[in-house]
């Protein structure tokens, strides 16, 4: 039966809060659920069916679905869907997998209507089965059998094959009364645009009491992003003399010097000059902290001739950006970074200047400005300029991800974007989000900036509406106040609305202007 039918075998549905717009993300969770009630403190359950995948077309990164006990399913309004929840199923985990079988366990939550406070939630990192499905995709005619039981001691999550069961033990289950202190809810999730198939239900209830959860069982959890920190290792390298107010020129066929040795060489007050040419990176250019320059003396990186040098990621085997500058006092221009399987240029070093740059048909963000992995709030980014800058035609696997120009999850104080312009990216033109775990981002500051013809790529027609993705400007997330300023800015023909203030109810916008665009 599909999931629509369980109403008529008896069992309740929530959309907890939510439109159609679900998800299980490292964040914020929003699903639909079909359940039913337990007492934990004097009932035990077993509930397990298979799951089998009847249209996969449209899954993303952030769709998944399992058997799921939670704490509440309280919806006063779209706010409230933070809840405390053990499943075991298939969604992303946090060590990479996009579509992993796992027992995915959150906690932390306490407020009894299900509405966020600031880093109040824990995700627990990912417990995975051992038996995983050959490839790493989501497609139809998956199937997988699941059971998830409460015991005396605790949870225990299985996966059901023919060469036998594998079970995954959680101790205790008191963290699930943290919201709705009474009861728990016991049933079926599913978030993202698929569709599925349940047989072999089956649901018991026997006499049982309520056990503890080690304060220590759910460890939180915040994945790096946009690359694990261990990806990327530093490249000062013994014997490489630091130079400094020189002017170094590089050719793309390295005949006299390589931009990595380039870059290696460096220090405050140097200018590397990019002859015209076609520069193909075998591994991801680093530009690490100690390879700063100074108020004074920035370190420059220029095209000899505006849009004719080029940074070609396409040969890069790992998922990580072009370039990715952690340095500060830098100032870049005239590149068109290219092709890379993540971000054309990812910023996250300080008082940096990217003047007259393109980045397109990447991977993932165009123009990314966000804080190096596993940094401490203090050193996010702050004081960034980029002007004149264009993003274009980048798009993700799963055609959903990639936006034009990123400030967003972890960037500091006065970051500008001046007339910039994003056109043609997978998803929005300029992206915003903030995450609960994390807090606020410092405002973000857009002057003339410009965001047209996004949620899809020049050679394609527009996506039906309402679409998927394809904001012009999306000023936030997840209930986290900003105060943005928009000053002279345009957004039009998007596939999706203009100007997004996606929960942040604190931006500010002047003189701007939107026609043309889709709905929210």
């Amino acid at each position: 039966m599909d999931l629509e039918s369980l109403v008529k075998e008896g069992w309740q549905f929530s959309n907890l809060g939510c439109s159609s717009n679900t998800k299980f993300a490292d964040s914020l969770d929003k699903f639909f659920f079909y359940f039913r009630c337990v007492n934990p403190r004097t009932e035990n359950f077993c509930l397990s069916a298979t799951f089998e995948v009847a249209d996969a077309s449209q899954a993303d990164f952030q769709t998944g679905y399992g058997i799921m006990v939670a704490d509440t399913v309280e919806t006063p309004d779209k706010g409230s869907c933070h809840r405390n929840y053990a499943m075991v199923g298939r969604s992303r985990t946090l060590n990479g997998q996009n579509y992993g079988l796992q027992l995915r366990v959150v906690g932390g939550y306490t407020n009894p209507l299900a509405y966020a406070r600031r880093r109040q939630r824990r995700l627990d990192p990912s417990r995975t089965f051992r038996m995983q499905p050959s490839e790493d995709s989501l497609k139809k005619g998956d199937r997988h059998h699941l059971r998830l039981i409460k015991t005396n001691e605790g949870l225990e999550a299985s996966l059901i094959t023919d060469s036998g069961v594998e079970t995954i033990r959680f101790p205790g289950c008191d963290f699930l009364l943290r919201q709705d202190k009474s009861s728990v809810y016991v049933g079926f999730a599913v978030a993202g645009k698929i569709k599925l198939n349940l047989s072999d239900i089956t649901f018991e209830k026997s006499a049982g009491v309520l056990s503890h959860t080690p304060e220590d069982a759910i460890r939180n959890f915040i994945p790096d992003y946009p690359f694990s920190r261990e990806m990327l290792k530093d490249l000062d390298r013994k014997g490489i003399a630091k130079l400094s107010g020189q002017k170094l020129v590089v050719s793309a066929t390295g005949d006299s010097l390589t931009l990595d040795a380039a870059i290696r060489m460096a220090g405050p007050g140097c200018e590397i000059v990019l002859k015209d040419g076609i520069y193909t990176a075998r591994e991801a250019y680093y530009v690490p902290k100690s390879y700063s320059g100074t108020k004074r003396k920035p370190v420059i990186l220029r095209a000899e001739h505006p849009g004719k040098a080029v940074l070609d990621g396409s040969a890069i085997s790992v998922k990580l950006p072009a370039m990715t500058l952690r340095a500060d006092w830098w100032v870049i221009e005239g590149l068109i970074f290219r092709g890379a399987p993540s971000s054309g240029l990812f910023i996250c070093g300080s008082h940096n200047r990217v003047n007259n740059c393109d980045a397109c048909w990447n991977g993932d963000t165009g123009i990314l400005l966000c804080a190096f992995p596993g940094v401490s709030r203090k050193e996010w980014p702050n004081n960034n300029l980029i002007e004149s800058c264009s993003s274009y035609c980048n798009c993700d696997t799963v055609r959903c991800n990639a936006d034009g120009f990123g400030a967003k999850l972890s960037v500091g104080w006065r970051n500008v974007f001046r007339s910039c312009r994003a056109f043609n990216n997978i998803d929005d033109g300029f992206d915003l989000y903030t995450k609960q775990p994390l807090g606020p981002i410092g405002p973000v500051i857009f002057i003339n900036c410009e965001a047209f013809s996004n949620g899809w790529l020049p050679d394609e027609p527009m996506p039906g509406r309402p679409a998927r993705c394809g904001c012009g400007f999306k000023l936030g997330g997840e209930d986290v106040p900003v105060s943005h300023i928009l000053i002279a800015c345009s957004a039009h023909n998007n596939a999706r609305i203009g100007f997004h203030r996606n929960t942040n109810p604190l931006s500010l916008l002047f003189g701007c202007k939107e026609w043309g665009n889709g709905p929210a």
